[in-house]
């Protein structure tokens, strides 16, 4: 009985293999879910990004006259995030790297490509 399970567990792929493909495919053919990815992965950098700086999410929204939830809701629910918002905590965040790091970073292309891309996620 327990033999038969082994064998059924080692023939699946891991879990985070078949996540990956969800999001490669569902990328490829779906652009809102394309834009909604990038913007939960630029939310990932705020934290990312916050936490290096040291900052708590209070302290991130005190400078950006938000409340912590608000800072919570860019970082882990970004797609819902005030239009703004995470521009805001973005451009903030990466002020605080080398003027040269600034301009190559990822998150400066994001930045640029979600400014791009926000008005077609914004429902009419």
């Amino acid at each position: 009985m327990f033999g038969a399970r082994r064998g059924v567990r080692s023939t699946r792929l891991p879990v985070k293999d078949d996540l990956d493909k969800f999001h490669e495919r569902n990328m490829a053919s779906d652009p809102e879910y394309a834009i909604a990815r990038q913007l939960l992965d630029l939310g990932e950098a705020v934290a990312c990004l916050r936490e290096k700086a040291g900052l708590s999410r209070g302290e991130l929204g005190k400078q950006l006259r938000m409340k912590a939830r608000d800072i919570a809701i860019v970082e882990e629910e970004t797609p819902r995030a005030p239009a703004g918002l995470l521009e805001a905590a973005l451009s903030l965040l990466v002020q605080g790297l080398a003027p040269a790091i600034q301009k190559q970073s990822e998150v400066f292309i994001s930045v640029q490509r979600i400014r791009e891309l926000r008005p077609a996620l914004v429902t009419a």
